[in-house]
């Protein structure tokens, strides 16, 4: 692994007087006393972006090397020590003794000393032009401007920079790597404490923000172009993937424009329409602007995205050179800012075009939408059916028509939610009676079927576009559809093989379950008609009553098919569909016609048993009959169907009037 152009490792301790000064200064290698260098892990910061490996690398700093003064230095930046601080390259006798002084003072008050190390590559210096490798000669001048240039903002992230803050350092020469002993301290401590002792770890990310300021000091024009060029390289990049944001929308993309257009809150100031709002009213429209700005840079932007991509990658190859294998990869943060600042473009464009996606419309959708909930249900269910009689008068294409669509629609979707709410309360009250129950096989299937069903509620309110967009959704909600479609309200025109097929294969499952636990404890919350004086009887005809109406609307759905051209065959055909039809639908919405019609069967037995059962020789036709008519009345419930829930034959007048908007929507399309 190649050797970071720059590393800086610091410990720390309570300052020891001027041991620690006396040592930079020295002019030969020395070996330090114990009580100059014992230091504990604890008080141990190594660069933060060094890996573990590079340990043996940082052991040259046990090294003590010597310091030199320089030959080439002005005259008048010239002093005694080849010491440097703030503002001074070399310190004179007087600045020295004051530094000493403050030393002295630290030590007394147990102020916090921070014993730093840096240190270069001869790599980096040299093609930086600041080491002769043939002569060995060091340009510390410049590596010393460029910490003094550096310490200002090092000391003001850590809390340091103020007046009892002083500092210094020294330039080693003689090891292979050319290093810079910095000594940070205080006269009176102004660290937060930790345990009486002030704080002695320096944040991971002020250490690297002082060596990038000081590599960037150091480094030579060439290599600071060529991150320049990255920089400029980045920006026009970012440049074309916002002007081909409005430029390659295409027709299915727009599609997404219109539904954020329409999802966005209607907020008086339209700044707050950012990728920063994370408002609960402002979900869904940031659902949608990401996957449009997902679905640009993976088509018509593809290009320009990659190029972005493999800039921010060489960007990050050109840092852990500098600093270290640890630096932090920046390619995700930059693509997530990069989407982020798309999706506010987005926001742009729309506010921008505000007419284009009929904003002045939708600028009054949240008033008129508020006022329909005042309405209430009945209220609206009045208004709804006047404004369908009064567009029905209207040119399409005028204004007032295409406000009153607006509010028909909301109209519409006010009283679909309030149904799917109303129908998800119902299944919360029987899943709760359920599971106040003991918990049988039949309870337990009974739970799964209602909360499936509940499942596919939730499925219902979604935006339609959330089902197209995901397969596997889409999937689930067709499969709970056919599963639990309401036998009752489903449009003929949407009646198939298949759909009729998975009802009755459910229906199927639940009257057996029914009919092979009569005495369970949870029967009478489960079976359609549990006040019926008949009871399992009753269930098994209500279910045998709607698998009738399943085939009778496949069989006029499949006339309706083979006879698209002969209207005269069609009707003749499904005449007496529909008369049956109608009377099924009356069974179906009043369980007392279903017992009638049992006793109606239950006393034509009776009597004829009566009638005939003097006369011995009718007595066998008498019991096979009786056997045969009550057997008849239990045996397709075996097999067949059983309800969505026990209060379907009590359709309520919500469900009803949902149904009726969905077949008006399906006519519509």
């Amino acid at each position: 692994m190649s050797s970071p152009d720059i590393i800086y490792t610091q410990e720390f301790r309570v300052a020891n007087g001027t041991r620690y000064l006396q040592y930079t200064e020295r002019k030969e290698a020395i070996n330090p006393s114990p009580e100059d260098i014992e230091i504990s892990n604890k008080n141990f910061q190594q660069d933060p972006d060094l890996p573990e490996n590079f340990e043996g690398y940082l052991g040259y700093t046990d090294r003590k090397a010597a310091t030199k003064m320089e030959d080439d230095l002005d005259e008048k930046l010239k002093g005694d020590y080849p010491t440097f601080s703030q503002g001074v390259y070399e310190l004179s006798e007087e600045q020295h003794q004051q530094l000493i002084n403050n030393l002295k003072e630290a030590q007394t008050n147990k102020a916090m000393l921070w014993a730093g190390v840096i240190s270069f590559t001869p790599e980096f210096l040299t093609k930086a032009g600041l080491y002769d490798p043939k002569t060995k000669k060091v340009n510390q001048k410049l590596i010393k401007k460029a910490i003094q240039n550096a310490m200002p903002n090092f000391l003001a992230n850590e809390g340091l920079d103020n007046q009892e803050t002083f500092w210094w350092g020294d330039i080693h020469l003689n090891t292979d790597h050319v290093h810079v002993h910095l000594a940070i301290s205080q006269r009176h401590n102004t660290r937060p404490l930790k345990n009486g002792v002030p704080k002695g770890m320096f944040k991971n990310k002020s250490i690297r923000l002082f060596k990038s300021q000081i590599h960037h000091e150091l480094e030579n024009k060439k290599s600071r172009s060529r991150m320049i060029e990255i920089e400029k390289a980045l920006d026009a990049t970012k440049q074309k993937l916002t002007n081909g944001l409005a430029n390659d929308i295409t027709i299915q993309q727009k599609n997404y424009l219109q539904q954020i257009a329409n999802a966005l809150p209607d907020y008086k100031d339209k700044r707050k329409w950012r990728s920063s709002n994370h408002s609960v009213d402002f979900k869904e429209a940031k659902q949608l602007t990401d996957q449009l700005v997902n679905s640009l840079l993976q088509t018509s932007l593809n290009n320009e995205y990659l190029e972005y991509i493999n800039l921010l990658k060489a960007k990050d190859a050109i840092n852990r050179k500098k600093y270290g294998q640890k630096i932090k990869d920046t390619v995700n943060p930059a693509d997530k800012k990069l989407r982020e600042y798309l999706a506010n473009r987005v926001y742009d464009l729309l506010r921008d075009n505000e007419e284009q996606y009929q904003k002045s419309s939708r600028n009054k959708k949240g008033d008129l939408m508020a006022q329909i909930k005042s309405q209430g249900l009945t209220e609206n269910k009045k208004l709804l059916n006047l404004e369908k009689e009064r567009l029905r008068k209207l040119d399409p294409k005028s204004k007032e028509a295409k406000r009153l669509k607006m509010q028909i629609g909301l109209r519409k979707y006010y009283i679909r939610q309030i149904n799917l709410d109303a129908q998800k309360e119902s299944l919360d009250m029987r899943i709760a009676q359920l599971q106040g129950a003991p918990s049988t096989n039949l309870n337990q299937f009974f739970l799964h079927s209602l909360n499936e069903q509940k499942e596919l509620i939730q499925l219902r309110k979604l935006p339609r576009y959330r089902l197209t967009q995901n397969p596997k959704l889409m999937q689930r909600f067709n499969v709970l559809k056919n599963r639990y479609m309401d036998v009752n309200k489903v449009p003929i025109n949407l009646v198939t093989t298949k759909s009729v097929l998975a009802r009755k294969k459910q229906l199927a499952a639940e009257i057996a379950m029914i009919q092979s636990n009569t005495d369970d404890p949870s029967i009478s919350l489960v079976i359609p008609n549990p006040n019926s004086d008949y009871r399992i009887m009753n269930a098994t005809a209500y279910y045998k009553n709607l698998e009738d109406i399943l085939d009778a609307k496949l069989q006029i759905h499949k006339n309706n098919q083979a006879y698209q051209n002969d209207l005269a065959r069609r009707n003749e055909l499904n005449r007496p569909l529909f008369a049956d039809l109608k009377k099924k639908y009356e069974f179906a919405q009043n369980s007392e016609l279903i017992d009638t019609e049992l006793e109606h069967q239950l006393t034509y037995i009776n009597n004829n048993q009566k009638k005939y059962q003097k006369n011995s020789k009718y007595q066998g036709i008498i019991n096979s009959n009786l056997s045969r008519l009550l057997g008849q009345i239990n045996q397709d419930g075996r097999k067949r169907v059983l309800a969505l829930r026990k209060h379907l034959n009590d359709e309520d007048d919500v469900e009803r009037e949902d149904r009726e908007l969905e077949r008006e929507e399906i006519y519509e399309r």
